[in-house]
């Protein structure tokens, strides 16, 4: 399988204690299917405890059964993931206003998986675009598109012929778009943008937040019902600019409003007492921006630990 599926790891011998072993593999590949298992599910804590098991189920089985450690991990975290939407698919039909990811803040975080995440530039959007999938289609789309499995590969992992993953992917593909897991463009030029933007909602200035937005641009908010934010998206330039205008006047005076690369991508935070209480993520194109994402659903900030 892509990456190396022949496991440099070897069951232990006499010279190597099983706990060694273990430490060995855990401290290999945690990292690798952290980030499975965060595009997986668009939540930091869940992921961790999906990694945990995978680990755990790895210490209850016979070790000299397994012929490649790293697609045996692969393929529990895989369909850990896949049973673990599946039931939580009712709670986010039932979530109070949209459901957006938990955010990773480079260099934040309750480990250093995270910075896997932002290497990576796994962006809100694209997470949130994957929402549009059921579990069985977002593993497949996930690693057909970002890890490069064959379907062949895939259809061991998941228990699928690979006829019926290269349809799953189809399906998936015409449901997302064409749209590249990983945003390009030039760097500087979308923190410029960030930057104009943030400037021009301070400063109520119509003009230029018209010049930076596209006519599509969206506004969604994840409040998760602990704290007040818009129910509903809200869709266009026009209605997104009135609900902008006077936002300053509404922000605590004890906030501080900083830049910060969010999932890999240039973003803001808003922060008191060493404390992120507002995470806005953005969707760029080109030199503007056609979405807003904004996270200040406490539950999914408390990952993020202070400095």
């Amino acid at each position: 399988m892509p990456d190396g599926s022949k496991s440099k790891h070897l069951p232990p011998d006499d010279d190597m204690t099983n706990m060694a072993y273990m430490t060995e593999v855990y401290s290999s590949y945690k990292s690798a299917l952290f980030s499975l298992a965060y595009r997986m599910l668009g939540s930091v804590t869940d992921a961790e405890d999906i990694v945990q098991e995978a680990f755990l189920n790895l210490n209850q089985v016979s070790l000299h059964s397994i012929h490649h450690v790293k697609s045996y991990l692969w393929k529990v975290t895989t369909n850990l993931s896949i049973d673990f939407l599946r039931s939580a698919r009712k709670r986010r039909e039932v979530y109070v206003g949209s459901w957006l990811p938990e955010p990773i803040i480079n260099g934040k975080g309750a480990d250093p998986a995270d910075r896997v995440i932002a290497n990576e530039e796994l962006s809100i959007a694209f997470l949130h675009l994957l929402e549009n999938l059921n579990p069985v289609e977002r593993a497949v789309f996930l690693l057909r598109e970002v890890y490069s499995y064959s379907y062949n590969e895939i259809a061991q992992l998941i228990g699928k012929s690979p006829d019926n993953s290269r349809k799953i992917q189809s399906r998936a593909k015409q449901k997302v778009g064409d749209l590249s897991p990983k945003e390009g463009g030039d760097r500087s030029k979308k923190e410029e943008t960030v930057r104009d933007f943030m400037e021009a909602v301070q400063s109520n200035n119509t003009e230029k937040l018209l010049s930076i937005l596209l006519d599509d641009f969206t506004i969604y908010s994840d409040g998760g019902g602990k704290v007040k934010a818009n129910l509903r998206p809200i869709f266009g330039i026009k209605r997104a600019v009135a609900a902008l205008k006077g936002v300053n006047s509404r922000i605590p005076s004890n906030l501080i409003v900083m830049e910060a690369d969010v999932n890999g991508q240039p973003g803001m935070i808003m922060k008191a007492d060493d404390q992120i209480f507002y995470v806005l993520a953005f969707q760029f194109d080109d030199d503007k921006l056609s979405a807003l994402y904004n996270i200040v659903n406490p539950d999914k900030l408390k990952h993020l630990k202070k400095s």
